[in-house]
């Protein structure tokens, strides 16, 4: 079976892939990042705000056409991006929040 290469891109890594497609050192710097935002998700203010953006536009704002059942940030905070502004938030179906997070993540 070929080895795969990690999928970061910037720069390109040439370390194999060991986890999730990422080499050790990227995976790390990953797992750190998602255990940030946990505890930011997790607040009652965050709770309350994402429940009233579903509770204003229950449909979802990329494809018009399913049920609303995510949050998302247009512009990531990693990128500068808003936390509580709500005009940097939007509500997607889960299909088209995971198709924005994997082009971001890219």
């Amino acid at each position: 079976m070929p080895t795969r290469l990690c999928c970061h891109t910037t720069p390109p890594c040439p370390n194999p892939a060991v986890y999730r497609g990422r080499c050790t050192t990227h995976s790390r710097a990953r797992e750190k990042q998602t255990h940030k935002n946990k505890a930011f998700y997790n607040t009652k203010r965050w709770r309350m705000l994402r429940r009233q953006v579903l509770f204003d536009q229950p449909i979802c704002a990329h494809c018009d056409d399913a049920l609303a059942t995510d949050v998302d940030h247009i512009k990531p905070i990693e990128q500068g991006g808003s936390t509580w502004d709500r005009a940097n938030l939007q509500p997607l179906c889960t299909s088209c929040h995971s198709t924005k997070t994997r082009q971001e993540q890219a």
